[in-house]
C-alpha cells in the first residue's frame, strides 16, 4: 500500500493554523489494466479463462467489501484465510450456471459478483462498497489497509489456485450459532446445487 501525505503550508491556511494538514490518500497496488491474468492450477472448467486487470480491480473491491476488516477481525491470519474462502466461492462459480439461473454463465469475476440478488455488498450497495467504488483515496489508513489485503489475496490466488478445502459455492454474514463451515467473521456453504455441478463440470 502506497500511503501518500501532501501537506498545506501556512499561506493558504488561516493566521490561526500555521502548521497546514496531513491529507492521507489511499493509493494501493491496483492490477495493471493493459495486462492479463490466469489462475494458476485451474481445473480444466477455468484453465482458458483470462481475466483483465480491471475485472481484478473490481473483485478486489467486491472482496473488500464482502469480507471482515482489521477492526472486525483483529488476527491477520484468519482475515486472509477468510478472503481465500471467499476467493474459492468467486472460483466455484466462474464458467457454470445456476448462479442465479441456468442462462447465466460467468466469465469474468466482474460477471460473478454482478449477477442478481448474488452478493450482498453488490445488489444492497453496502456503505463499503459504495466508498471504495466511487472514492477509494479517500479510505481511513485502516480500510485502505483493509483493501491492499485483499488485492494480495487475489495475487496469492492467481499463483496457486483454487484450494480444495474451500469447496464453496456460497456465503453468510457471521453467527455464531448459524450453521456450515466458520472462517473469519463469515459462515462457508456448499449447496445441493454446487454438489451437483461439482459432479457434472468438476
Amino acid at each position: 500500500m502506497t500511503e501518500t501525505v501532501l501537506k498545506r503550508e501556512a499561506d493558504l491556511t488561516p493566521t490561526s493554523d500555521k502548521k497546514g494538514h496531513e491529507i492521507l490518500i489511499c493509493a494501493p497496488e491496483w492490477f495493471d489494466e493493459k495486462k492479463k491474468y490466469k489462475i494458476s492450477n485451474a481445473p480444466a472448467r477455468t484453465a482458458s479463462l483470462e481475466f483483465t486487470g480491471k475485472d481484478l480491480n473490481f473483485m478486489a473491491k467486491v472482496l473488500f467489501a464482502e469480507a471482515s476488516g482489521s477492526m472486525q477481525l483483529r488476527d491477520k491470519a484468519e482475515r486472509d484465510k477468510e478472503k481465500a474462502a471467499i476467493m474459492n466461492v468467486n472460483h466455484f462459480r466462474l464458467n457454470r450456471p445456476e448462479y442465479p439461473k441456468a442462462s447465466y454463465i460467468a466469465k469474468t469475476f466482474e460477471r460473478v459478483c454482478m449477477a442478481p440478488g448474488q452478493f450482498e455488498s453488490v445488489f444492497a450497495e453496502t456503505a463499503k462498497y459504495v466508498q471504495v467504488t466511487t472514492d477509494h483515496q479517500k479510505l481511513n489508513k485502516f480500510d485502505c489497509a483493509d483493501l491492499e489485503e485483499a488485492l494480495e489475496a487475489i495475487r496469492v490466488f492467481l499463483n496457486t489456485g483454487p484450494t480444495a478445502e474451500y469447496q464453496f459455492d456460497g456465503f453468510r454474514g457471521y453467527n455464531p450459532k448459524g450453521p456450515g463451515t466458520h472462517i473469519g467473521r463469515s459462515r462457508f456453504f456448499l449447496s445441493d446445487t454446487g454438489r451437483r455441478l461439482m459432479r457434472e463440470t468438476p
